[in-house]
């Protein structure tokens, strides 16, 4: 997977960012991947970010992956979830400006925090084919800016993950509209240590349907 250092104009800070833009003719879209938490440790290098952005890029996607604000070599600072929301619509709008076709999808795929910040942007952007969702905090933060939402979505999460209960999650899950998917990895918890291989069979399958 080849990717290009670029930099995003988001509200007047720029954001550091990789690239990688398909070649080939046949390529189906865009994916923006968004890093968990930024005050805990949340970078574009975490393994779960990378091995997203692999999948997608060998489904025949192009793909970028991004720091928030006040992340790595990412002007700013932490803007409590509502700035990053620029931020990921800026993503998107660099993501859109580099495909070679108007027509194509995106896709967002957020793991965590990445997820809330980068959904509400998704549910309102026409650009925007489907979402991905690995381990949504459902204790932390409120999702329901999904309800009525009718794009693709997939959701990821393990079975021993304490910010995403799994009775939650399938109690929430039955709430949203069609069409959805569910992945649950069992003995995966939030930070997928020793199970992020496992997230690759899911997200490949639901990346097929575009």
């Amino acid at each position: 997977m080849k990717e290009e250092r670029v930099f995003i104009a988001s509200n007047g800070v720029q954001l550091e960012g990789l690239l990688s833009i398909q070649e080939a003719s046949s390529f189906k879209g865009g994916v923006i991947v968004c890093h968990p938490h930024p005050q805990y440790g949340g970078d574009m290098d975490h393994p779960v970010v990378t091995t997203c952005a692999e999948v997608a890029s060998k489904e025949g996607l192009s793909t970028l992956r991004f720091n928030f604000r006040g992340v790595g070599e990412s002007q700013g600072s932490y803007g409590e979830g509502i700035a990053e929301r620029h931020d990921v619509k800026a993503a998107a709008d660099y993501l859109y400006s580099r495909l070679k076709d108007d027509h194509l999808p995106l896709i967002l795929v957020g793991y965590s925090f990445g997820a809330w910040a980068g959904f509400p942007i998704v549910v309102e952007d026409e650009r925007f084919g489907g979402m991905v969702a690995v381990a949504p905090p459902l204790e932390i933060y409120d999702f329901g800016f999904l309800k009525g939402c009718k794009k693709k979505k997939l959701f990821i999460a393990g079975d021993k993950d304490l910010f995403c209960p799994l009775s939650l999650l399938e109690k929430w899950y039955q709430q949203l509209n069609e069409p959805k998917s569910l992945a649950v990895i069992p003995g995966a918890d939030h930070f997928f240590l020793f199970h992020t291989q496992y997230l690759t069979e899911p997200l490949r399958e639901f990346l097929k349907t575009f």
